[in-house]
């Protein structure tokens, strides 16, 4: 039986999870159009002409993850175990499939079909927020990610009854920082990254594309929302969506002609379930600390750290840089 477990030392939980064994391969790809009978049945999907669930016809296709992590069919349970705490995995794992292309990756997605899976996000967001024992939800995509079994384009999401860690840290000084300045951090990264230009990689009417200040890696980018919101689900609008999607494919292409292809995974930051609290007030200055961002980690098995301290020998105005150049080459345009 899996549990999430908290070390008292460091403040942070673990999900203990005994090894169930990986789910069957075969050659077929379970996530091609026609193998819908090799997944578990679909969670929800978009398609032209309102076919029948679990057949082809799909744009973009939610499932659940065949071995998850957190299933929402447990019981939420927390306790005691003398000094300790335990919570079980109550929440839960799904795959969205982006695309029924199976050679399709970020860089060759058309912005039409990236237009779809921002939308999916935010639906499966707001459908899980409505069940008050989950807290936290992290869509994550990770592209040529070393030993995956399945090269077919999805990303992840995954809704637990806590918040993660590194949430927490982010929420903590989101709000440590507006109680000292009164205003979001993020928003006055917007106003100093684009008064400055030194790291900016591109901007759009809704977005800025930037190498943070900071970086943990050669060219890591965060994607910040110029209208301040806490939840992405609720900030989107179909002029949104349509350039966040051509600013996500034309970040990739870029990306893929810079560094050749590399693997990254890319994490949507968006606030916690604020139905769900543990304590009064928890997080009751979040909608206006907080903003929704997407982050950006190419060749995430390179990062390099020292006793936690990330080390970048790549400074971020040149990766910046770098990627503002190939961006602005004749023919490597987002497309319109």
């Amino acid at each position: 039986m899996s549990d999430l477990r908290k070390d008292p030392t460091r403040g942070q939980w673990v999900l203990v999870r005994p090894s169930g064994g990986s789910p069957p391969v075969g050659q077929a790809c379970p996530f091609c159009p026609g193998n819908e009978g090799l997944t578990p049945p679909e969670i929800s999907a978009y398609r032209k002409d309102d076919g029948a669930s679990d057949g082809p016809g799909w744009s973009v296709r939610v499932i659940p993850e065949a071995d998850p992590y957190f299933r929402i069919e447990l019981d939420l349970a927390r306790e005691g175990v003398g000094m300790y705490d335990k919570i079980s995995p109550r929440g839960a794992t799904e795959l969205i499939v982006e695309s029924p292309r199976h050679e399709d990756t970020p860089a060759t997605m058309l912005n039409a079909q990236w237009e779809q899976v921002l939308w999916m996000y935010a639906e499966r967001i707001r459908d899980l927020k409505r069940d008050l024992a989950i807290r936290d939800i992290l869509i994550t995509r990770r592209h040529r990610q070393p030993g995956s079994r399945i090269t077919h384009p999805y990303s992840r999401l995954i809704a637990i009854p806590i918040i993660f860690d590194e949430v927490r840290r982010k929420l903590t000084e989101a709000r440590e920082y507006f109680q000292y300045k009164r205003r979001c951090v993020y928003c006055d990264i917007i106003r100093q990254e684009t008064a400055d230009e030194a790291r900016v990689i591109w901007e759009t009417p809704h977005f800025v594309a930037l190498v943070p200040y900071a970086a943990r890696a050669p060219h890591e980018a965060w994607i910040l929302p110029r209208q301040h919101a806490c939840s992405y689900e609720e900030a989107l609008t179909p002029a949104s969506v349509a350039d966040l999607a051509s600013l996500l494919g034309g970040y990739f292409r870029t990306l893929a002609r810079v560094l050749g292809d590399p693997s990254f995974e890319m994490t949507l930051n968006t606030a916690p379930n604020r139905n769900a609290k543990v304590l009064p007030g928890e997080w009751a200055t979040v909608a206006d600390d907080y903003h929704w961002h997407i982050e950006v980690t190419p060749q995430l098995e390179r990062l390099t750290r020292v006793g936690g301290i990330y080390v970048n020998e790549t400074p971020p105005e040149e990766a910046a840089r770098r990627l503002r150049e190939a961006w602005s080459q004749p023919g490597h345009q987002p497309e319109r």
